[in-house]
């Protein structure tokens, strides 16, 4: 239709001569290339419009994706693990006020057993994982750990455990002791694996592994990973000053 107009007026006002039209084939042409390039500029100005506009929702979705992994990484929280010997109660070993004793089968099926021996079981040690988190939030959420061990008698155990909701500051203490073990056995971890939720809603995947010697820290996001960290894990020996003792 645009290109289609000069047509219209060259026959209507030019070619037809009307009362008070003056014009000849040199005026048409000036008409006609003042009129193209216009409508070249307007197309030119109409598309680097649309490139433009392209651009900057481009921008602004990678702006986005910036502020929402900026986010993200804000409400990350890090599992720290480590693992001792203590008496079954944890006496006198000083910890958060609402520090707790996470209660397993096997765990309850020993000191039943020690009360029944020799009617009191707190003089008895046996190992223990403590979890504590850090980072900005207050809270991690569906925190689950799974534990694989083995007994000196050679017995496999694997168990989990449902945390729930994980609050800053507090440590968990998760006994090692399979539902298979047995009064004076000593237990091995083989491999820890902590899956939780962060704020952001990211899934983070943490496996304490024993065998490979290794701690890896994984993001999982629509079944792919990311490998926040990963380091080896080196023999040593230490000492909780007042507490707790590890050879």
């Amino acid at each position: 239709m645009i290109i289609g107009l000069p047509v219209v007026l060259n026959y209507a006002l030019f070619s037809w001569q009307a009362p008070g039209v003056n014009a000849d084939e040199n005026a048409w042409l000036g008409f006609f290339a003042n009129y193209v390039g216009l409508i070249s500029a307007v197309c030119i100005a109409l598309y680097q419009q649309h490139i433009q506009r392209k651009k900057d929702k481009e921008d602004e979705l990678v702006q986005k994706k910036k502020e929402e992994d900026r986010l993200k990484r804000d409400n990350r929280s890090y599992i720290v693990l480590h693992d001792f010997n203590s008496n079954l109660r944890l006496k006198n070993v000083k910890t958060h006020e609402n520090s707790r004793i996470i209660e397993t089968e096997g765990y309850r099926k020993l000191v039943d057993s020690l009360n029944t021996m020799t009617g009191a079981s707190d003089a008895f040690n046996t190992s223990f994982l403590k979890l504590s988190h850090y980072g900005n939030p207050e809270v991690i959420l569906d925190c689950r750990v799974f534990l694989q061990t083995k007994t000196s008698e050679g017995n496999l155990g694997n168990f989990k455990v449902d945390i729930g909701v994980f609050e800053k500051g507090i440590e968990i203490f998760i006994p090692t002791v399979p539902i298979n073990a047995h009064v004076g056995d000593t237990v091995e971890i083989i491999e820890v694996k902590v899956e939780y939720s962060t704020l952001s809603n990211e899934k983070v995947h943490y496996i304490h592994s024993l065998p490979e010697k290794k701690d890896i820290c994984k993001i999982i996001n629509d079944g792919q990973e990311e490998v926040l960290y990963e380091f080896q894990l080196d023999e040593s020996s230490w000492i909780y000053p007042n507490k707790l003792q590890r050879d």
